[in-house]
């Protein structure tokens, strides 16, 4: 511990005891003399690059649990902390002073940076309040607490608003360990004589989005065997009920806070079920900004993902799809993605029909030192773009992380509050007369309690007024025309955050599922939900295996050819595979969201729904046959759990020239049933092989996996054996007619 800490911890004691005067004197003496001064202001921003080398932890920790963020007339003061004994033995009773200055004004944001990191060197003559703390077992922590009224003549002291330095400095009694934590403490202007100035404008952005999706189970096997309309492509992706409850319990923050503004994903409005939102982002939180880079266009489309499935009437119409309102609007704002909101992004966006897009990072004039409205107008090709630009700092604090590694007192959230609170309430001082409306994101992972907390403590804030998104779209912007576009284009990220070979590797697999879809529609459903000819197998006959997918021949809507249903709202066999390649297209949307860590395993579930879907028809074939002569017959049967015919070949091989089976056999199956067909072997001679059978479609793609059936041939004397014998016989004939003919008689006959 600093010992002139120690000694200004002394003095604050003496200076409550009513030697004020006296204290502050030998105070500002004590730190002219020792250095122990503030330490000089600089004008930029300061660098808040986290460290990745961490500090080892100190004997004993402070962690605070909880304090009061703003200091008003009827407040009072209350501390929740927890000391943590981080060494192998017990610690000492001990105690914390909660020390301040309540004349000391910041200069600087590298002065506040500073001081967060406990760095800032800052005479601390006031002692608040101290907190006992008793004996800490090895390991162990205990939780101090203490409560000031607001009559608490201390409180008083506070006699201008503004942000104050704020150390927690623990020593145990017997001096062997000690601890300094340093935060804020903030006083609102209510109560205060004085003239206010205009308040800093400020909108919290709270997104309401999810990158957690996964495969519905319930609705996969719904959509293989109902033919009903009741069951929605866009049920296929669900969020666990955790993710779900989360993104409820934010959206019912808008009834106790509703200067919060929400910006929801139109994916998620069907969990919120009512939703709460003054505004819409882009499907699914797709990632504009990496699709834009990608250059990729028809990779998108092969994927399932057309331009059509991410535009900003997309969003409309599925807000007014969970709403059941045909008129209901929203504004819509495009959300960044892993990438730059570059010219070429921004066009991207502004051709998909948004005109107003939001920069969460790397988007912001890195030469301007004081905090500004965050707004641009953007010139591109299709039109001016909008861009709304978070306030990087204060959004890094919302969204729960600190500062810096080095800022302590910042690792939770009621750290990052009292930061929050100081460092906004420095900007109004900053710049007090100026103009400005700051855009601060919640981020999309912030929980409800995390954004309750802030938003409670900024109902306080008297120096700020909390606005909407409208309200700061309509901004003075802070720059347009040329101007922004050159911040735009001067605002690069690590092209390695794009991962484009990720990326193509996702589209690639995205395709191929689509693919496999559109060829189980095509060549094995018969799309107008009818048999051709007889629904028994025809063995070897392809003039009945045609599937019924577009040809010349097919007449007829698919809801005229509909098998009818009790509910009456059945689909048609054609209307039924379409949901299908929909559902694939809303996992591959899923897949591509900017939020989303798990798009891998959306990307398998594409295969696992083609997968199920081909596991409605199967293959039942004898394990073991046995052959006793040249020709016999393999019996198989084909089974359809799908809603409507199907029609596809059975394929065969051998592994043998001799005991051979059918190529193929062509088969059609009516719905919910089966069908038998039968492979004809022929065998040449004695022996044993495997012939391996597998359904495939008209095209020769696979549908299932192999089926193994062992052929055991026990040949005894076949036709062809006895045509040898006969031709034999007859030779040895010829040979004796030959003989009788010219042989010599004997003399005596």
């Amino acid at each position: 511990m600093n010992p002139h800490r120690t000694d200004l911890r002394h003095t604050a004691r003496q200076r409550c005891k009513g030697t004020a005067l006296l204290t502050v004197l030998f105070t500002l003496i004590l730190a002219l003399c020792t250095g122990f001064a503030v330490r000089p202001a600089h004008a930029e921003e300061p660098d808040t690059t986290t460290n990745t080398d961490q500090a080892a932890k100190p004997g004993v920790s402070i962690t605070v649990n909880s304090m009061t963020p703003v200091i008003t007339p009827s407040s009072g003061y209350k501390l929740n902390l927890t000391v943590t004994n981080n060494t192998d033995a017990d610690v000492d009773h001990g105690s914390i002073d909660a020390l301040t200055n309540f004349t000391y004004n910041f200069i600087s944001r590298t002065d506040l940076q500073e001081w967060a990191e406990g760095r800032g060197q800052i005479p601390l003559p006031d002692l608040l309040v101290t907190l006992h703390v008793p004996r800490i077992a090895a390991h162990k922590s205990v939780t101090v607490n203490s409560s000031l009224p607001a009559s608490e003549q201390i409180l008083k002291q506070f006699n201008s608003w503004g942000p104050r330095p704020l150390a927690l400095d623990y020593r145990s009694d017997d001096g062997a360990q000690t601890s300094t934590l340093h935060s804020f403490v903030t006083r609102s202007q209510d109560g205060l004589q004085g003239e206010r100035t205009p308040q800093l404008h400020m909108t919290m952005l709270m997104p309401l989005t999810a990158g957690d999706w996964s495969l519905d189970e319930t609705t996969l096997k719904a959509l293989r065997a109902d033919r009903s309309a009741k069951t929605h492509a866009s049920a296929i992706a669900a969020l666990d009920s955790k993710s779900a409850e989360a993104l409820r319990a934010k959206d019912q923050l808008m009834q106790r806070f509703p200067h919060v503004q929400t910006l929801a994903d139109p994916q998620a409005l069907a969990t919120l079920q009512t939703p709460h939102t003054q505004a819409l982002m882009q499907p699914a939180d797709f990632d504009i900004t990496r699709y834009s880079y990608a250059g990729n266009a028809n990779g998108y489309v092969n994927a399932g993902v057309p331009l059509s499935s991410w535009a900003s009437s997309s969003s409309v119409q599925t807000l007014r799809t969970v709403l059941n309102d045909g008129t209901a609007e929203r504004p819509v704002y495009a959300m960044q993605g892993v990438g730059a909101w570059n010219t070429e992004a921004l066009d991207t966006a502004r051709m998909q029909g948004y005109d107003t897009v939001i920069a969460t990072h790397d988007f912001d004039d890195q030469d301007d030192t004081a905090a500004h409205t965050g707004v641009y107008r953007v010139p591109t090709a299709h039109g001016d773009v909008t861009v709304m630009a978070t306030h990087p700092m204060l959004s890094q604090l919302a969204a729960g992380q600190a500062t810096s590694q080095q800022a302590q007192a910042e690792t939770n959230t009621a750290g990052r509050l009292q930061r929050f609170i100081a460092q906004s309430a420095f900007y109004q001082m900053e710049q007090p007369y100026q103009n400005r409306c700051l855009l601060v994101s919640f981020g999309p992972d912030s929980s409800a309690a995390n954004v309750s907390t802030f938003m409670g403590a900024l109902q306080e804030a008297s120096w700020l007024d909390l606005t909407d998104l409208e309200t700061l779209r309509a901004s003075e912007p802070y720059m347009s025309g040329d101007d922004a576009a050159a911040v735009a284009d001067t605002t690069t990220v690590d092209p390695a955050v794009y991962d484009t070979a990720t990326l193509n590797t996702t589209l690639t697999t995205l395709a191929h599922t689509r693919r496999d879809l559109q060829h189980f529609n095509t060549s094995v459903l018969l799309a107008d939900g009818s048999m051709p000819g007889d629904s028994a197998a025809q063995a070897g006959d392809a003039n009945n295996t045609k599937p019924g997918n577009g040809d010349a021949n097919d007449t007829g809507d698919a809801n005229d050819n509909a098998t009818s249903d009790d509910s009456g709202d059945a689909l048609g066999a054609l209307q039924w595979s379409n949901r299908w390649l929909q559902a694939h297209d809303e996992l591959a949307l899923l897949s591509l969201n900017a939020n989303t860590a798990r798009s891998s395993a959306l990307t398998v579930a594409t295969q696992a729904m083609v997968d199920y879907l081909r596991q409605g028809i199967g293959l039942t074939n004898p394990t073991n046959v046995n052959v006793v002569s040249e020709s016999a017959s393999l019996p198989v049967t084909v089974t359809n759990s799908l809603p409507y015919p199907i029609s596809l070949r059975i394929s065969s091989r051998t592994d043998s020239m001799e005991i051979v089976t059918s190529r193929f056999v062509d088969v059609n199956v009516p719905p919910d049933s089966e069908a038998p067909a039968t492979l004809e072997i022929r065998v040449s001679t004695s022996g044993t092989t495997v012939a391996n059978q597998e359904l495939v479609n008209h095209e020769g793609v696979p549908l299932s996996g192999i089926h193994t059936t062992t052929i055991t041939s026990s040949l005894q004397i076949s036709d062809k054996s006895g045509i040898v014998f006969i031709i034999i016989a007859v030779l040895l004939g010829i040979v004796g007619l030959w003989r009788q003919f010219h042989r010599k008689k004997d003399p005596d006959e």
